[in-house]
């Protein structure tokens, strides 16, 4: 058998191996989930890393509810080609676990990656920890619960000293034109911890039509109630009153009541609450008499609300809804 002949075989053993090993490679893969009713099982065919059919199998979900659920969602993931699509209004439940089993079902074919801590070059960021937390667990967009993320914020404390720290923001939910979130930072940290604890501040942020980050504007801020004065969303963790005697109910009936309506053209220009015009904080019904210097004592404070504000800012100018209006 000459040289020729030879190298031609290898070849045609080469093109027989790596064609047995595409034509009997995987086209259907299954994911698997909890229901409302009982196990709910998604099945993807797929074809060059394309879902080219979807099938749902769900019979214990409630007709007319989770059922709708089962009926309504292949078609749904089919034309988003991911699990991360809208849940059917009514069964939250049955749609969370088709999401569910879907991703496991993408995770399988390889179409999607494990969630990793770490980015593409091996380095841990906030960027690759918000995205495992999101991905990794049953928490994020499209899933159980609600997005959540690490931020910087740079603490300031009495004697004005910046360091690094981080909050978290463990609740974000977009209504119609604004963003609810709960941000935990910490402030006081020059007294004892059984007198300081983090504060959980409640803020919504608007989705201003011009999609320009500088014109949304704070809608509304609590360190207890929730705008409908439904739930506890928030909580003062700061001294109650501070070391100079500012009461957590001045800063609610003052201070904090100062800062709804302004926009973060506005808000990004205060670095600490010296930089807050005297004119600009009497401005406005019923606030007269209000004098900012009043809280000079309990600086910790009021600068690091203005701190925890142009951090939660920076993170809502990240949501898809400002790249994609500016895009």
């Amino acid at each position: 058998m000459n040289k020729a002949t030879v190298t031609g075989l290898c070849s045609l053993i080469l093109t027989l191996v790596v064609c047995t090993t595409a034509c009997s490679s995987k086209k259907t893969f299954t994911g698997k989930a909890k229901g409302y009713g009982g196990e709910i099982s998604v099945e993807l065919t797929v074809a060059k890393d394309k879902i080219t059919a979807v099938k749902i199998t769900g019979d214990k979900e409630t007709p007319g509810v989770g059922g709708e659920a089962v009926k309504q969602m292949p078609a749904a993931i089919f034309k988003a080609q991911t699990y991360e699509v809208d849940s059917v209004s009514g069964a939250t439940i049955s749609s969370t676990s088709i999401k569910k089993a879907t991703k496991a079902a993408m995770l399988e074919a390889g179409l999607i990656k494990q969630a990793d801590p770490c980015d593409a070059g091996g380095t841990i960021t906030l960027e690759s920890i918000n995205k495992y937390l999101n991905e990794s667990a049953d928490m994020g967009a499209g899933s159980i619960a609600n997005v959540v993320a690490v931020i910087p914020i740079k603490h300031i404390n009495g004697p004005r000293e910046e360091h690094d720290f981080y909050a978290f923001v463990n609740f974000k939910y977009k209504a119609r034109n604004f963003i609810k979130y709960q941000v935990t930072y910490l402030s006081c940290t020059c007294r004892s911890a059984e007198v300081n604890y983090w504060s959980t501040a409640y803020v919504e942020l608007t989705l201003p039509k011009s999609g320009n980050i500088d014109d949304s504007v704070i809608k509304y801020m609590s360190f207890d109630y929730d705008s409908e004065g439904h739930y506890l969303t928030g909580f003062w963790g700061d001294s109650n009153p501070t070391p100079a005697g500012a009461t957590f109910e001045d800063f609610k009936r003052e201070y904090i009541p100062f800062f709804i309506g302004k926009d973060y053209k506005y808000i990004k220009t205060l670095s600490t609450s010296d930089d807050i015009a005297p004119e600009d904080y009497s401005a406005g019904e019923g606030r007269a008499n209000y004098r900012v210097d009043s809280f000079t004592g309990s600086s910790v404070s009021t600068n690091n609300i203005i701190r925890m504000l142009n951090a939660l800012y920076e993170y809502h100018a990240s949501d898809e809804f400002f790249a994609n209006t500016n895009s």
